[in-house]
């Protein structure tokens, strides 16, 4: 006689894998978009450094101009959501096994909190003022090198060294705990802590992150200054809707309203080393004629001549030809895209 046995379902729910934010800790968060959708930042004009004139018959500082200043328009653009419906009679069916906070919850962190901090990866990795396109693969020979001479590419900036952390690529922070300089740092990796710290190198913070959340997986790592962004969380509702007209069912309902902006007067608090996937940094050459060019096949470039940040400013022009009748001191700032790529850093020039 066949035995026919009972097949019963667990209690317990096979939850997915899920990280908690690695981006939030240092996003930055003074940027207030209270009651508004767009905001405007000020940035004020740098002086010229002048000999005191003793003699001078007028004003003995120097010339005297109205100290100028520029505007950046920051506009939230990501409203998102989600919702699903929990049909009572299911639930019924099921022993209850979905509960709507729970999977509010579960959702918030498997769906949104990924999407917030991929977004925020590429905005800042488009927006950084400094960077280094190596195809040359790091090595932990090579890689703390890199990591400090792209730190001290930011000092030169006069970026401060506080606040800055190092997000770096999983597989280019296990070539960094295998580095001779750091075997012995028992600190590396011993533990993470909030935010996904597992150490520091040079003060800063190194928080690894799965090759999948920046915008291009052969990006290395990024270095970034805090308070060089804004990245407002405006809306973030979460909320259940019980027995609404049309349903005997619970609905879960989720909105966020947010975006990330990089500051024009500080681009350089970020640093993007790549081995492929970004435009290389364009050069400048020529005196009355200055000639644009990028070694990155099919970029095209887009530059500035009044100082302003190309990558955002409205005076940013398409360069197409050789730049003539700038006047001496000119200060050209430019930059190189290309569909599918992260942009190149912010190149300088000062004509002669």
């Amino acid at each position: 006689m066949a035995i026919n046995f009972t097949t019963q379902y667990s209690k317990l729910v096979d939850e997915r894998f899920r990280l908690l934010s690695i981006t939030d800790k240092f996003a930055g968060k003074k940027y207030d978009f209270d009651g508004a959708k767009s905001i405007k930042v000020y940035s004020v004009d740098s002086v010229t450094l002048n000999d005191y004139d003793r003699a001078a018959s007028g004003s003995r500082f120097g010339s005297v101009s109205e100290l100028g200043d520029a505007v950046q328009t920051l506009t939230l653009t990501q409203d998102k959501s989600f919702t699903f419906a929990i049909d009572h009679g299911n639930s019924a069916d099921q022993m209850n096994i979905k509960h709507c906070n729970a999977q509010l919850k579960s959702n918030w962190d498997e769906i949104c909190t990924p999407a917030i901090d991929q977004y925020r990866f590429a905005k800042w990795a488009n927006g950084a003022g400094l960077g280094l396109l190596n195809t040359t693969a790091l090595t932990k020979s090579t890689v703390i090198e890199a990591i400090m001479s792209a730190s001290a590419a930011m000092s030169e900036k006069l970026v401060p060294k506080k606040n800055r952390v190092l997000f770096i690529n999983e597989s280019v922070y296990i070539l960094t705990k295998l580095s001779n300089e750091v075997m012995g740092i028992d600190t590396l990796g011993a533990k993470a802590v909030e935010g996904g710290v597992v150490g520091y190198i040079d003060g800063m913070a190194i928080v690894p992150v799965p090759s999948s959340y920046f915008p291009a997986t052969d990006i290395n790592f990024i270095i970034k200054y805090r308070d060089a962004t804004a990245d407002p969380l405006k809306i973030k509702t979460m909320r259940v809707q019980k027995n609404p007209v049309g349903y005997d069912a619970d609905i879960g309902e989720c909105r966020f309203y947010h975006d990330s902006f990089v500051l024009d007067n500080k681009i350089n608090g970020i640093f993007v080393h790549a081995k492929g996937s970004m435009a290389a940094a364009p050069t400048a050459s020529g005196t009355s004629s200055v000639t644009l060019a990028c070694a990155t096949s099919g970029a095209s470039i887009k530059y500035t001549t009044d100082g302003s940040n190309p990558k955002t400013s409205g005076s940013s022009q398409t360069y197409s030809a050789p730049l003539t009748g700038l006047p001496s001191g000119t200060r050209i700032r430019f930059y190189a895209s290309l569909p599918g790529s992260v942009n190149s850093p912010v190149a300088e020039f000062k004509t002669a």
